[in-house]
């Protein structure tokens, strides 16, 4: 058995050739698109979905790469609504095999992580509720996944993703716990997630960035987020993202030389970037400018990168619109300025995103 590959029970002799061929490819596509080789990426699940055995990381890995290629070419607007639409189209693959092969449960599995899907779409609108019962619609899939392949890591993330999001919730989303017959706590979510980066299969790198960026947004675990983050730096070189989450956790670790030096590198990167890409990561500049001269005693132009970055803000999510309003309050309070501090703290109790720097605002508020 140790010479085999296990997929939800189900075991791949080692010499199964056609198999081995289809596991190359689906690695190569997950190394590909976390490296935003996007195209490459696309073509390797593209071959996985047209060729036998069917391997259930097809449609999931040729969703994901669509997604982040509309989010560059379209923008995250037009890019849910396409993706619902291939949500769709995988949903009905995976179901043709749960039909054909009721007792496999990786195709429960991935059925389920697709329905999860819908659920990160609604959670960028803030539709709690929409959230709430797509992700009872996922849950009930994966459970049983779960429960055949209890040591499988991969198997295991969505619950951990879902027991965090509803230990971080407001109160009245507690109720998600009995719904979902989940424990609803962020520390057990954690611990999941974290097993899935340090050690699951196709999970892995996706688990990876998740816990980098809850350690950073929700944690405050600045040291943690640079362990994850500046490993997928290292193994991604082509990765915009993983450099700037890099920055932004030796920023919040005071690292300024270190954190001056991936600055730079995103600078020489970033007209290189599609349009979109480019746009949000010329703007995302602007805060990581903004805070290393916050850091290094430079308070007026700190003043003037992280208001621009306000005053332009345009992401999904308002996440980072937290943090540079955070900032803008320490310039202020050097600066002397309670009353803009104290502005900037309202603003972000306002936006109600649970982010660490809300707690944060919350106790310096008076």
């Amino acid at each position: 058995m140790a010479i085999g590959i296990v997929l939800g029970g189900a075991l791949q002799a080692a010499d199964d050739k056609a198999w081995q061929k289809q596991e190359s490819r689906v690695q190569a596509g997950l190394k590909a698109m976390y490296n935003t080789e996007y195209d490459k990426a696309l073509h390797l699940f593209q071959e996985v979905m047209q060729n036998e055995p069917f391997h259930p990381m097809g449609p999931l890995g040729y969703l994901a790469t669509r997604w982040h290629i509309n989010e560059i070419n379209l923008g995250y607007e037009y890019r849910n609504t396409y993706f619902l639409k291939d949500i769709e189209q995988a949903l009905q693959i995976y179901q043709a095999q749960i039909d054909a092969h009721p007792q496999r449960p990786e195709y429960v599995f991935f059925y389920g992580t697709v329905q999860g899907l819908k659920a990160r779409v609604q959670l960028g609108a803030k539709d709690y509720w929409g959230v709430l019962l797509s992700t009872y619609k996922a849950i009930r899939s994966i459970k049983v996944a779960e429960a055949r392949c209890p040591d499988l890591p991969d198997y295991h993330i969505a619950s951990a993703v879902f027991n965090y999001y509803i230990g971080m919730s407001a109160p009245y989303m507690k109720i998600a716990s009995w719904i979902l017959n989940i424990s609803g706590s962020k520390a057990e979510g954690l611990a999941g997630i974290k097993a899935a980066a340090d050690r699951g299969n196709y999970s892995r790198y996706e688990a990876q960035g998740l816990i980098a960026y809850l350690y950073f947004y929700f944690e405050g675990d600045y040291q943690q987020t640079l362990h994850y983050a500046q490993s997928l730096m290292e193994e991604f070189p082509q990765n915009t993202y993983y450099k700037s989450l890099t920055a932004e956790a030796l920023l919040g670790l005071k690292q300024n030389d270190k954190a001056a030096a991936i600055i730079k590198a995103i600078k020489k990167a970033v007209p290189h970037l599609p349009d979109k890409q480019r746009r949000e990561y010329e703007l995302r500049l602007h805060l990581l400018d903004g805070t290393l001269a916050l850091n290094r005693g430079e308070l007026d132009r700190a003043e003037q990168e992280l208001n621009y970055f306000i005053s332009h803000y345009f992401f999904e999510l308002d996440y980072e619109l937290a943090n540079a309003y955070y900032r803008l309050a320490q310039v202020y309070e050097l600066q002397k300025r309670p009353a803009e501090a104290q502005s900037c703290y309202q603003k972000i109790i306002s936006l109600n995103n649970r982010a660490f720097v809300q707690r944060l605002a919350t106790a310096a508020r008076r």
